[in-house]
């Protein structure tokens, strides 16, 4: 079941799925994808387990915002990070697409940059590419957040409700594991994904010829 105001977005999002399992961003059932319901307390998202390249809107499960349950039974279960994709929303209330992708660059960086903290700001380099996150300064100083990766998701949840008004730009990164980013529609969830990975993939290759 989806509603019907959604239905576009919900094609959209299953567009930008297959585009990224083809990009090796969502290999084998990596990475989640959601959009919250206008006219409702509900957000829908991907059902655990999916292979992200062969995605149908029955892949898909409706969660209310304030329990993180079904709002219909179904035999799939949502996502393991639907927690986190609850923390986003409820932190942005604009937001009306949460993207969760497992790109190289993400992943690697991760041991580029060597922390223990929780939560980290990292300070982006001055690239031009930051104008799709809306800022045209000439030299923006700018950071993004990196959450330690829990084993428990809902500590990185958690995690990220606590320290989400430092967020500078749409994106974030969970140490050795991905990048998450977020946007009004699907639509500017896709264009903040290609911008917060061309931005980190700048960063790996950086670090890797510092050495």
């Amino acid at each position: 079941m989806v509603y019907n105001q959604s239905f576009n977005e919900l094609n959209a999002l299953i567009e930008c799925s297959n585009l990224y399992y083809q990009r090796g961003w969502m290999y084998a059932t990596s990475g989640n994808l959601s959009i919250r319901e206008a006219s409702s307390n509900e957000i829908i998202i991907t059902a655990s387990g999916k292979n992200k390249g062969e995605l149908a809107a029955s892949d898909f499960l409706i969660v209310n915002m304030k329990t993180g349950k079904p709002s219909v039974p179904s035999n799939n279960k949502p996502s393991a990070e639907s927690a986190i994709h609850l923390a986003i929303y409820q932190a942005f209330p604009s937001a009306g697409a949460v993207i969760h992708v497992h790109t190289p660059e993400s992943a690697a960086l991760s041991y580029d940059m060597r922390g223990t903290e929780p939560c980290r700001t990292i300070p982006l380099p001055n690239l031009e590419m930051l104008k799709a996150f809306g800022n045209f300064a000439e030299n923006p100083e700018l950071s993004f957040l990196s959450l330690y990766n829990y084993g428990d998701v809902g500590k990185i949840a958690n995690c990220f409700s606590k320290h989400s008004h430092r967020s500078e730009v749409p994106f974030f990164l969970i140490e050795h594991h991905g990048l998450t980013v977020w946007g009004k529609n699907v639509a500017e969830a896709n264009k903040n994904i290609e911008a917060a990975q061309h931005i980190l993939q700048v960063m790996h290759l950086k670090s890797h010829y510092r050495k």
